[in-house]
């Protein structure tokens, strides 16, 4: 049987300018802020079941529509005078299948949230989106302090005074 995919669709300006910082910080520098929230999606998609998509605008750039991977997360700007809206209105139209895929878009933008439902897609917004990677970095942070503290110190799983009795000798001082 095959699996149902499970996508997570992003559009990327909306979820930055959700952020404050990271809107304060596209005012400076556009590509930096892109570039933190796409390692905040990385992080997420680490540890979440979804194939993570981002989109950005590159409405009044002129090029053709381009696409890279940046650790596991598809990146995509769309073509000369293509919003990410229309783009993901037409890849959610293109690619749902009530059998095949699942499919959430991450939008504060109520025009797009009206489309994508009628396609069969849900909804989340982009607050809503910021909680649940607070979340999950969260408790990435914590189970790594866990195995941390699982991982013995040295390559051997040896209680401390066997250690020292061990360091002892191998300072000749037995």
């Amino acid at each position: 049987m095959r699996k149902k995919r499970n996508i997570l669709l992003v559009d990327g300006y909306n979820l930055i300018g959700a952020k404050e910082r990271l809107f304060q910080d596209s005012l400076n520098s556009l590509e930096l802020a892109r570039e933190e929230l796409l390692s905040v999606l990385s992080e997420f998609a680490a540890v979440s079941k979804y194939e993570i998509l981002c989109v950005f605008d590159a409405y009044e750039v002129r090029s053709k529509e381009t696409e890279y991977d940046f650790y596991d997360i598809k990146v995509i700007f769309t073509k000369e005078k293509e919003t990410a809206d229309e783009y993901i209105e037409r890849f959610v139209y293109n690619t749902y299948h009530p059998h095949l895929t699942d499919i959430t878009v991450v939008t504060s933008d109520l025009p797009e949230q009206n489309a994508i439902f009628s396609y069969g897609a849900y909804r989340m917004s982009s607050r809503e989106m910021w909680i649940e990677l607070d979340y999950a970095e969260k408790n990435i942070s914590e189970e790594v302090f866990i195995n941390n503290r699982k991982i013995p110190k040295t390559k051997l799983d040896i209680d401390e005074e066997t250690l020292l009795k061990l360091e002892k000798l191998r300072r000749g001082l037995y």
